[in-house]
């Protein structure tokens, strides 16, 4: 049996949101905090290494990032 290459997993674009939307119930990936019933978040997918894209949303004014950029 002949051995397989590992696969990498692929780096994310993070300027490639697709649109912005709600997502009550969801899991923003920047800071892992629900989404609420009316927060904004952004909808984006990350190609995995095997199977289809995973969907994944984060508030559209997240306060993981401006924590950051402050």
């Amino acid at each position: 049996m002949a051995r397989t290459k590992k696969a990498e997993a692929p780096a994310y674009d993070r300027d490639a949101w697709e649109y912005l939307t709600y997502a009550p119930g969801q899991k923003c990936s920047a800071c892992l905090r629900t989404l609420k019933p009316m927060d904004p978040a952004r909808r984006g997918t990350i190609d995995r290494t095997s199977g289809a894209p995973a969907v994944i949303y984060r508030h559209n004014k997240c306060p993981s990032t401006q924590a950051v950029a402050a």
